[in-house]
């Protein structure tokens, strides 16, 4: 069902998406009972609605178990327990993907998901503690990177920071076995964390003076890599209870990006040098020699560009919004879209996430490798493949439209 970015008024029967919809789904259900040799229209009309009854009644069953999962994770229970849950939890939420294809459904109860165990993780790192915990600041856990876009699923590695009120000298011993602890956590959980990019790194923490500093230093003394540190701070999503302190983080943070043209030419560059993976003749690029010949890098040409798109189309046109799905609603809502590049946009976002959260499922979230980030174009059907092309070549129509917009920038 398309993107009902031109609904209006709370009546989803009246808007036009839903329409459309219902005309379609109608038109499909009397040219099957047409074809339909073996039964009446009527049975074709009846067995249609035994199945909308069935599929509702697994959502809703569905929706339950990950409720109860969830409530289950946010009472902290033992780390080999919450080790247990994660893989529940994912492995309901997946199933609720394969019947459903919703990719935002499965990002939004993800994001749940995490933000829970978050909690729960930060809540042990104290307990082990002891007393030191009582020297520990107000902090602000910040996922960065697809958490930070609000796409989070068990294949991501987590990117963290952390981020706290001023501290005195005598708490950074607290605040550093803290850090250490938490990561540790996370690892035992059997999440994938990014080992630099982890508040157990002394540059992925520090109070909001010093991520100022922190920041002042990436821009004005500029380096390739400190250019990619700043700009990861374009995508950020509190996942713990410390909501003001990540609140002056992201006001700081956004301002700063939104102040500098080199970072955000940096930013348009990047985004520009990703390929889309069409070649001249309009087939995949494919890899073509060691274990990955033959396969297609989903990641490379699909979610990567058209994620640094999103970030750079933000940036450009002062969207504070964390997701990327919300990021082109508020835009749209801004009149900074129409509704046309807007369902472009997230036709091409759901179609792409879902290629990868269903390819996804036939892997083990614990040990896996980033070949479930590679496509066998042999195992995707006539209209799959149509669907990606269709995907990749929308990406770079939004990378162009993009980077049309910087250069007007500040005139």
């Amino acid at each position: 069902m398309a993107y009902l970015l031109s609904a209006k008024g709370g009546d989803v029967t009246a808007w036009r998406g839903a329409e459309n919809f219902a005309a379609r789904y109608r038109q499909a259900l009397l040219d099957h009972a047409v074809s339909d040799r073996n039964g009446s229209a009527g049975t074709v009309f009846s067995k249609s609605l035994a199945t909308l009854e069935r599929l509702s009644e697994e959502h809703l069953t569905l929706l339950g178990e990950l409720d109860r999962l969830l409530k289950e994770s946010a009472a902290a229970p033992p780390t080999g327990r919450l080790k247990e849950l994660t893989g529940e939890y994912y492995a309901v939420l997946y199933r609720h993907m394969d019947a459903f294809h919703s990719a935002p459904a499965f990002y939004q109860k993800s994001m749940e998901f995490i933000r829970s165990l978050s909690r729960a993780i930060m809540a042990h790192s104290i307990e082990r503690l002891g007393c030191l915990a009582r020297q520990l600041p107000e902090m602000a856990l910040v996922a960065l990177g697809p958490a930070g876009r609000s796409e989070y699923s068990p294949f991501c590695q987590l990117q963290l920071l952390l981020v706290y009120e001023e501290a005195a000298t005598s708490q950074l011993q607290a605040i550093n076995l803290y850090c250490e602890t938490l990561h540790a956590e996370f690892e035992e959980i059997g999440l994938a964390i990014d080992p630099a990019i982890s508040p157990r790194n002394p540059e992925w923490r520090g109070s909001i003076a010093e991520w100022r500093q922190r920041c002042d230093d990436w821009l004005y003394y500029p380096t390739t890599d400190s250019f990619i540190n700043i700009l990861r701070l374009a995508d950020q999503y509190s996942l713990t209870p410390g909501e003001e302190v990540a609140r002056k983080l992201k006001e700081m943070t956004f301002a700063t990006l939104r102040d500098s043209k080199p970072a955000q030419a940096n930013l348009i560059g990047r985004m520009g040098s990703l390929s889309n993976g069409l070649g001249v003749m309009g087939g995949l690029k494919l890899e073509r020699s060691g274990a990955e010949r033959g396969l297609f890098r989903l990641l490379d040409y699909g979610l990567l560009p058209l994620s640094a798109a999103f970030s750079a189309l933000a940036l450009v046109r002062g969207s504070s919004a964390s997701g990327s799905c919300d990021r082109v609603l508020d835009l749209l809502e801004r009149r900074e879209l129409d509704v046309d590049l807007a369902e472009e946009m997230l036709e091409t976002w759901h179609s792409l996430h879902e290629l990868r959260l269903r390819r996804e499922q036939a892997f083990s979230i614990v040990g896996h490798t980033n070949r479930s980030l590679l496509l066998n174009p042999g195992e995707l059907t006539a209209g799959q493949r149509q669907s990606l092309k269709t995907a990749l070549a929308s990406v770079t129509s939004i990378q162009r439209h993009v980077a049309i917009l910087f250069p007007g920038m500040g005139e």
